[in-house]
């Protein structure tokens, strides 16, 4: 017999395989997480960035809305104003001619 067989129990050949594989297993799954987590994170700057522009956008037209009701609502306010000046101005040429 040899010395290792007489101090080690039978069936520890079978315990230290599974062991080593259990490891393996464990240290591979974490291997692919990991690499799954540095695509995840590489792809953050570029989701930041398409964020910013979204939101750029969005803002854009908002202001543009936000201009075009403006310039509408100065445009009708113009418009009502030279409407009350040509009628005031009829008013004031009507009073000023003679009753025939």
């Amino acid at each position: 017999m040899s010395p290792a067989s007489v101090t080690e129990p039978k069936g520890t050949e079978t315990l230290d395989g599974a062991m080593i594989l259990a490891i393996l297993a464990v240290f591979g799954v974490l291997s692919i997480m990991l690499y799954a987590l540095k695509g995840f994170l590489d792809q953050l700057p570029e989701f930041f960035a398409s964020l910013r522009r979204a939101w750029e956008a969005w803002q854009d037209l908002k202001r543009a809305r936000r201009e075009a009701r403006e310039r509408e609502a100065a445009q009708r306010e113009a418009a009502r104003r030279r409407a009350a000046r040509r009628e005031a101005a009829e008013r004031q040429g009507s009073q000023s001619q003679p009753a025939a």
